[in-house]
């Protein structure tokens, strides 16, 4: 039977591991003992079956790593990936995500892991970010904006978006126009084609 010294030797260059990972090593680890483990303060259970060693440090890219093994398939969309961008402040109290399966949600360590659903249509437009030698989902900028505007139908008048307060600057700077609306026409919605065209003369009038 493995003990801990062996085990964290054998998964320590893993930022987070499940049991389908632990089935893998050379000797077997029954779940009990990753209970023990977790009791003694070893490891951090995430949820969904997914676990870290306690001694990670857990900053915000560490946090966007785990909301993709927690939920899968996923990608960091809405406002992370805004706040990612700098299109709106940063915050690091929810990270959000979005799916396609059922809407959810899940908290670690006061943080909120929130995942939105969205049609399979409409789940492309991430980016692979290199991240200790794995990577994390990111949505494109373009697409970041399409996923929310997606999920916020309420958003429809220049006014409504104007109370929003982007910044107008940061989207102009790295938001291709043309690709979001290209991906406009991969997720066949008229009324969020209008949304969009809203929003991109909003941010067009207050850079």
């Amino acid at each position: 039977m493995m003990n801990f010294v062996d085990f964290s030797r054998e998964l320590k260059c893993f930022p987070a591991f499940s049991l389908r990972d632990t089935a893998k090593l050379r000797s077997k680890v029954y779940h009990h003992r990753l209970v023990d483990w977790q009791k003694k303060g070893y490891i951090t259970r995430v949820a969904n079956g997914i676990y870290l060693f306690s001694d990670s440090e857990v900053d915000e890219l560490y946090l966007y790593y785990l909301s993709g093994r927690v939920y899968e398939p996923s990608y960091i969309s809405l406002e992370s990936a805004f706040a990612y961008y700098g299109f709106i402040p940063e915050s690091v109290y929810r990270i959000t995500a979005v799916s396609t399966r059922k809407t959810w949600q899940s908290s670690f360590n006061e943080i909120i892991f929130s995942y939105r659903t969205i049609s399979k249509d409409c789940f492309f437009g991430y980016d692979l970010l290199n991240w200790k030698n794995t990577v994390i989902k990111m949505a494109e900028p373009e697409k970041a904006i399409i996923d929310y505007f997606y999920l916020n139908p309420g958003l429809n008048s220049p006014e409504k978006i104007s109370g929003m307060r982007f910044n107008a600057g940061q989207i102009m700077e790295q938001t291709d126009w043309q690709k979001l609306k290209e991906y406009l026409v991969l997720c066949r919605n008229k009324a969020l084609e209008k949304r969009m065209y809203i929003f991109e003369r909003v941010i067009k009038e207050h850079d």
